[in-house]
């Protein structure tokens, strides 16, 4: 029993410093990541993928914005289960 005692505060302890450094920790490996991101050329795969999901989300902000000015013009949106798909591409039938 005394054994279990000294082994659940051992681990107890040790809980409470991993919890406690472990906030610290999780900076520190940030800031690493972050300054070996910077230095990475701008064609390497992870810059690549960044720009890419930037794209994404400029192209999606105007996608919206597109909807939007439409939605005003007409009133109205259009139910998404009866847009026709000359009109969904842009061609008037």
């Amino acid at each position: 029993m005394r054994r279990i005692a000294i082994a659940a505060s051992f681990t107890g302890a040790a809980i409470l410093i991993a919890r406690a450094l472990g906030a610290k920790l999780h900076e520190r490996v940030m800031a690493a990541c972050g300054r070996m991101f910077k230095q990475m050329p701008d064609d390497a795969p992870p810059k690549r993928v960044m720009r890419g999901i930037e794209e994404i989300r400029v192209k999606t902000a105007r996608i919206l914005e597109l909807l939007e000015e439409r939605e005003q013009v007409v009133g109205e949106p259009e139910p998404l289960g009866e847009v026709s798909p000359a009109k969904a591409v842009g061609h008037a039938p």
